[in-house]
């Protein structure tokens, strides 16, 4: 992925969790974090981008359990925190 198209994404993204309910804006920086994180460590976006997913997916799991409400646009929101910290110059 270049450097513009990723530069898009995060803008679109922004634009995008600006309009949305906290509780994604909450996902999204989660995904975020989880996935600057990861992207740190390995150096690879892809990987941070995975752990963001995975963290939704999970979070999503626990809910399943009984302790929140499942929704699938939360895994999406998390999973979507990956393109703002793939933002490069």
């Amino acid at each position: 992925m270049n450097r513009s198209y990723r530069l898009f994404a995060g803008l679109a993204l922004s634009a995008l969790v600006a309009g949305c309910a906290a509780d994604k804006n909450a996902h999204a920086v989660a995904g975020a974090a989880g996935s600057g994180i990861v992207t740190h460590a390995t150096g690879d976006w892809r990987k941070g981008c995975a752990a963001a997913l995975a963290l939704g997916v999970a979070k999503e799991g626990y809910d399943a359990l009984g302790y929140g409400h499942v929704e699938a646009a939360d895994v999406l929101a998390t999973a979507a925190g990956c393109l703002v910290w793939t933002i490069e110059f």
